[in-house]
């Protein structure tokens, strides 16, 4: 299995692929991503509130 970005639907993918290996592969590259970037959704909000404030 290549590289998935961990994002709602890859592990949605592979909750929907009910084979323990990939569901175990994608969780490990999901807690990695979130290891070394944090919290992705954060860091969104973040940028959706600084595109609002250039905006106005």
């Amino acid at each position: 299995m290549g590289v998935m970005m961990p994002y709602g639907v890859a592990i949605r993918e592979a909750i929907a692929s009910n084979d323990l290996a990939k569901m175990e592969a994608v969780a490990e590259q999901a807690k990695q991503t979130i290891k070394e970037q944090g919290d992705l959704s954060a860091a969104l909000l973040e940028l959706l509130e600084a595109i609002e404030k250039l905006k106005k």
